[in-house]
């Protein structure tokens, strides 16, 4: 028996009808109908709404469960892939998770160490199977005037933690010990505020999926 492109339902054929069971047929014609159905009743009142790390193939639909005037009647995949959240700032990530790039560039990515997302996204790299951690900055300096945002990494070059300036001010002639410090714990350092942070280290492990919508409401 073979099957069709898109959604594998499984078909009788001309040269496949003489080997196929008149049995066997019937009861896969009957999943064929519970397939389509499935294909043709899923619905999302946001694309945002989403379980991650589910397989998407080209042309799949989604229907809005909840449309208004200049809505859309649903979403259809462009990108076959598999569906992930967008990457978001100042949030903690665990193994396992998945994200999409804010500027989306066709990649899914994976966390594969745990940790703290930065306040701006990283670099997201495009090699398959490449890790990289997710911040990247400068070395602590002494007596230096450091702002509300700033990032720093102990000057030893350890980026397994990063520092995250939480109150303006001047940094100390001696650098902090911070192996001292507590993850996710704020610290004073002459008259600035750290906020210590464990760096995410993302991996790219295939492609994600892309919805675009269709049927504008008027």
């Amino acid at each position: 028996m073979e099957t069709t492109n898109i959604l594998k339902l499984n078909i009788t054929t001309e040269s496949s009808f003489e080997d196929d069971d008149i049995k066997q047929t019937v009861i896969e014609y009957g999943s064929n109908f519970v397939k389509l159905e499935k294909y043709l009743k899923d619905a999302t009142p946001s694309i945002e709404d989403l379980s991650d790390n589910k397989y998407y193939p080209i042309g799949h639909i989604l229907w809005n469960k909840a449309p208004v005037t200049g809505s859309f009647i649903g979403w259809v995949v462009t990108r076959e892939g598999i569906q992930a959240k967008k990457w978001l700032p100042n949030k903690n990530y665990s193994i396992g998770n998945l994200v999409k790039p804010p500027t989306d560039n066709g990649g899914l990515y994976e966390c594969v160490v745990n940790g703290k997302s930065s306040t701006t996204p990283p670099t997201f790299i495009t090699s398959l199977n490449q890790e990289f951690q997710e911040v990247t900055g400068k070395s602590w300096r002494n007596e230096f005037n450091y702002e509300v945002g700033d990032l720093v990494f102990p000057t030893s070059g350890n980026k397994t933690y990063y520092y995250i300036c939480e109150t303006a001010g001047y940094s100390s002639p001696l650098e902090p010990e911070w192996s001292s410090f507590q993850n996710d714990t704020a610290f004073i350092d002459g008259s600035v505020v750290w906020r210590k942070a464990k760096n995410i280290i993302w991996k790219k492990v295939g492609t994600n999926c892309e919805f675009r919508p269709f049927g504008k409401i008027e």
